[in-house]
């Protein structure tokens, strides 16, 4: 796992709390699993996730895990979890065009 990617992390869990939105089941799931398991299990249920949503709500889609996945893919060499959290973000984008 790249430091770049757990550094992006970091940022949007800063970035994130300044908004005062609070990922604690994602911090609790990235302590015990590491963050690239964390991101991928998440990224890949079928449901998409509070967390998201309330980003996306924020103004913070950027700021994403699904964001994180598109943006380190050597991170994240598998192609169901690139399309996965393409998907999500082009639904997201998709309302507001």
């Amino acid at each position: 796992m790249s430091k770049e990617l757990e550094d992006f992390i970091d940022t949007s869990i800063v970035e994130s709390a300044k908004k005062d939105y609070h990922p604690t089941a994602f911090i609790g799931m990235r302590e015990n699993l590491g963050t690239v398991p964390a991101i991928v299990k998440l990224v890949t249920q079928g449901d998409i996730q509070s967390g998201f949503r309330s980003l996306e709500k924020l103004g913070m889609i950027d700021w994403t895990i699904e964001a994180a996945v598109l943006k380190f893919p050597k991170d994240f060499p598998n192609r169901e979890v690139q399309a996965a959290a393409a998907w999500r973000i082009d639904q997201a984008k998709g309302k507001k065009s």
